[in-house]
């Protein structure tokens, strides 16, 4: 029965799912837990010790991995709080994750047209998540994801529901590979007269450990059902020094490609202690100065791990006017 309900979720929720332009509950497609966010989100082929990695793939649960509480908190610039909670456990020799996820954007003064006051009011996104794998065979596993998801702006409200499907194979020896469909779904009532795009993503992930270092890495190409993700970039334009006609110039292919790609490298020096670096090559090229690069795009973070419970920390490089930084801890039952 719950194999069967997650199959006709994903199917419903893929019928309706979208591509392009803009999209509501952009939150969605990141994890809040520290572990994942050092990562540079690119966790999604290697098996931890912490079931909150399976919020972002169901597939990542092991034995050791179940029946752990994940708590974490996060902040970003001023008054935006980043709350998550999770909990993975096996219902009918099924291993599951269920999640909770907020963004509370903070209390804000209202006013109307001619400023006066309208009083105070709330703006805040929340999920709700539940995971698990549906099958396995010779290396091939297949998980799915369901969402339910509210955002609350002052007067202003929407609720949708959403899914992601995780394929994945692991050989005995080699990469993992994974190919997941993320956040397929529609909104059940808008913000407006108008229907939102979900935020889909469509993503290929393959990682591996190397056999004589204790490193371990990853690179995930994402956006594949949004080939050209270009836009017309104000910096890249070229001024005819006689008409002063201005032309909008394309961006390279390479840089096209490379807005796909992002990675991360983990170094694993003892079993209780892991170090983590992630790079996202877009978020780098979009939060850039013009007259520079910045250190956006990096994250970079570390995992503690005892017997009954785990710590992790991350610190995410936005953009130059912020960072965010997370703290999770996982308890043991």
């Amino acid at each position: 029965m719950i194999r069967n309900l997650f199959i006709a979720l994903f199917w419903t929720t893929a019928l309706f799912g979208q591509s392009g332009g803009k999209s509501v509950f952009s939150f969605l497609d990141r994890s809040i837990f520290a572990g994942a966010s050092a990562l540079g989100n690119a966790a999604y082929v290697h098996e931890g010790r912490v079931g909150a990695f399976a919020v972002q793939n169901p597939l990542l649960l092991t034995d050791s991995s179940l029946y752990q509480l994940e708590m974490s908190s996060g902040s970003l610039g001023e008054g935006i709080q980043l709350l998550q909670g999770s909990y993975s456990f096996e219902l009918r020799s099924r291993p599951m994750i269920a999640s909770a996820q907020t963004i509370q954007y903070g209390v804000f003064n209202g006013t109307d047209q001619w400023g006066n006051s309208t009083g105070q009011f709330y703006a805040g996104d929340l999920a709700f998540t539940l995971g698990t794998e549906l099958f396995s065979w010779n290396g091939i596993r297949l998980g799915v994801t369901a969402k339910l998801v509210n955002g609350t702006y002052e007067s202003y409200q929407s609720w949708a529901v959403a899914s992601d499907i995780a394929l994945m194979y692991r050989g005995s020896t080699g990469p993992n590979y994974g190919f997941i469909i993320k956040n397929a779904g529609t909104q059940l009532t808008t913000f407006g007269a108008t229907y939102e795009h979900m935020p889909l993503n469509i993503l290929f992930a393959v990682g591996d450990k190397l056999a004589h270092a204790p490193f371990r890495w990853t690179f995930v190409i994402d956006q594949l059902q949004r080939p050209n993700l270009g836009y017309d970039d104000p910096n890249m334009v070229s001024v005819d020094p006689v008409t002063g006609v201005t032309t909008q110039l394309d961006m390279s292919t390479l840089n096209l490609a490379l807005r796909h790609l992002s990675g991360s490298l983990e170094f694993l020096p003892t079993d209780r202690l892991h170090l983590m670096l992630g790079y996202n090559f877009r978020r780098q090229y979009e939060m850039s100065l013009p007259d520079r690069r910045t250190s956006a795009g990096f994250s970079a973070g570390a995992g503690l791990y005892f017997n009954k419970f785990h710590l992790h920390f991350a610190n995410e490089l936005r953009s130059v006017a912020g960072r965010m930084n997370t703290l999770s801890l996982s308890l043991k039952f």
